[in-house]
């Protein structure tokens, strides 16, 4: 298990870590991050990386539009007047 020390940084309006290479290796810490906070202990983890959606995805999965619409008004019969 490393171990190590490291200041608090500015960053922007904000405060940040860096996080040493072998710490991240070690954690599996990639490009995501999940942090929870217990008894003012903070816990950061790996988080699951969700997997991007390409543009064939959404053309693939494409619900095709019917051409009309069927409502409860269209089902009865009409009378013209």
């Amino acid at each position: 298990m490393a171990t190590t020390i490291t200041k608090v940084r500015r960053i922007g309006n904000s405060r940040g870590i860096l996080f040493p290479k072998t710490i991240l290796e070690e954690s599996g810490i990639k490009n995501s991050v999940q942090i929870v906070v217990k008894n003012k202990t903070i816990v950061s983890s790996a988080a699951e990386e969700k997997k991007k959606k390409s543009w064939s995805y959404f053309k693939r999965n494409r619900k095709v539009k019917p051409d009309f619409v069927i409502n409860t008004f269209d089902a009865t019969d009409w009378a013209w007047e």
